[in-house]
C-alpha cells in the first residue's frame, strides 16, 4: 500500500512539473504583437483617467482563446505508450484519473470564479466550456476530423511546403484571433446601418498585426522536430523556402482582410515579413502548437509601428506605399535567403 503510494506521488510530481513548465509557455504572451497591443491600449485608458471598455472585447476574445491549452487534459501530456507500460494497477489508474484533474489550469480558474462569485451556475458553465472545447480539440486532432488534412494540394515545386506551413499556421492561436477580427469587421461592414469607411482598414491592419508575431516565428514549430534538417536537404536555395512560408502567410492575410481593405492589409503584411525575416532565419524562438506565438521585443514594435504607417498611407495616399512595402519584402526574401543559405539558424 505504501508502495503504491509512493508511486502515485512520484507520477503526480513529474505531471506537476510538465504542468508548470508548459504554463511557462504562457510567458510568450508578452512578447505577442496582439497582447502588447491590447495591453498599450489599457494602459492609454487608465492613464487618460477612461474605462478601458475598448479593450474588453479583445480580452474576452484572447481570453476564450486561452481556454484551449489550458483545457487539455494533463494525462495527455504523458505519451501513451510510457502510460501503458506503468506498473500500476487498474486502480492505481483509476486514482491517477481523478486526482490529475485537480492539477488542471481550468478547475484552478473554476474554483477561483466560484469564490469570486458564488455563482455555482455561472461556474458550472466555465466548466461545460472548457469541456466542449478540449472534447472539439480532441476531434480536430483526429484524422479523420481534421479539416487541415482536406486542403488541396498547391501547384508548383514549393507547392508541398506551402500546404505543410499552411497547416502549421492554424496550429497556433495567433490565426484564430484574426480569424475573429476578420468576423467582426465583416459583420460591422454588412450589418451595420451605415458603416464608417475608415474603419476597414484599421480592422485589416489589426487583423495584420494579430497574424504578425507568427512572421517572427516562421520555423517556430520546426524547431521542435527535424523539419529545419529536412528543409536543409531539400534541393532548394533559402529564398524559396521563405517564400514557401509567407506564401502561406499571405494566403491566410488576404484571404481575411479581403472584405475589408485589401492594399492596407497587404501593405502592412509585406512588412511584417520583412521585419520577421531577420528573427526567424538568425534569431529563431522554439514555439509550441496551440499556444500564442511570442518573439523579441524590437522587432514586434518595428512589425507594429512600420507597418501601420505604411498600411495607413497606403490607404489615404495611395498604393504608392504597398508598391514600397513590396520592394522592402522582396529584398528581405532574398538577403535572408542567403543568410540562411550560408548559416545554421540557431534555437533559442
Amino acid at each position: 500500500m505504501i508502495q503504491s503510494g509512493l508511486a502515485l506521488l512520484t507520477i503526480l510530481k513529474a505531471l506537476s512539473i510538465a504542468i508548470k513548465r508548459d504554463l511557462g509557455s504562457f510567458e510568450s504572451l508578452k512578447l505577442n504583437n496582439f497582447f502588447l497591443f491590447v495591453g498599450l491600449l489599457i494602459w492609454g485608458a487608465l492613464v487618460s483617467g477612461v474605462e478601458p471598455v475598448s479593450a474588453e472585447p479583445l480580452l474576452m476574445l484572447l481570453g476564450f482563446l486561452l481556454l484551449f491549452p489550458l483545457s487539455s487534459d494533463p494525462l495527455g501530456k504523458i505519451p501513451p505508450d510510457r502510460l501503458a507500460a506503468w506498473p500500476i494497477s487498474v486502480g492505481q489508474r483509476i486514482a491517477l484519473r481523478l486526482i490529475s484533474f485537480a492539477l488542471s489550469p481550468v478547475v484552478w480558474v473554476a474554483v477561483a470564479i466560484l469564490l469570486k462569485t458564488g455563482n455555482p451556475a455561472l461556474t458550472g458553465v466555465f466548466v461545460l466550456i472548457a469541456v466542449a472545447i478540449q472534447v472539439s480539440t480532441v476531434m480536430v486532432q483526429a484524422p479523420q476530423w481534421n479539416p487541415l488534412r482536406r486542403i488541396p494540394q498547391f501547384p508548383g515545386r514549393i507547392g508541398g511546403l506551402v500546404l505543410n506551413n499552411l497547416r502549421q499556421m492554424f496550429m497556433v492561436l495567433d490565426t484564430y484571433v484574426a480569424i475573429l477580427m476578420s468576423a467582426g469587421g465583416c459583420a460591422y461592414r454588412y450589418l451595420a446601418t451605415h458603416p464608417d469607411p475608415a474603419a476597414f482598414p484599421i480592422i485589416a491592419v489589426l487583423v495584420g498585426l494579430a497574424l504578425s508575431t507568427y512572421a517572427q516565428c516562421l520555423f517556430g514549430l520546426d524547431l521542435a522536430s527535424s523539419a529545419v534538417t529536412r528543409y536543409r536537404l531539400l534541393p532548394l536555395p533559402g529564398w524559396k523556402i521563405l517564400l514557401a512560408k509567407d506564401i502561406a502567410f499571405l494566403a491566410i492575410l488576404v484571404l481575411l482582410i479581403l472584405p475589408l481593405d485589401l492594399f492596407a492589409g497587404v501593405t502592412f503584411g509585406l512588412t511584417a515579413l520583412a521585419v520577421g525575416h531577420h528573427s526567424s532565419v538568425l534569431l529563431p524562438v522554439r514555439q509550441k502548437r496551440w499556444r500564442f506565438m511570442g518573439s523579441r521585443l524590437f522587432p514586434g514594435v518595428v512589425q507594429a509601428l512600420g507597418g501601420t504607417i505604411l498600411g495607413f498611407a497606403e490607404f489615404q495616399r495611395g498604393p504608392g506605399f504597398l508598391v514600397a512595402a513590396g520592394a522592402l519584402y522582396a529584398f528581405s526574401l532574398f538577403f535572408y535567403g542567403r543568410c540562411w543559405d550560408r548559416s545554421e539558424p540557431h534555437a533559442n
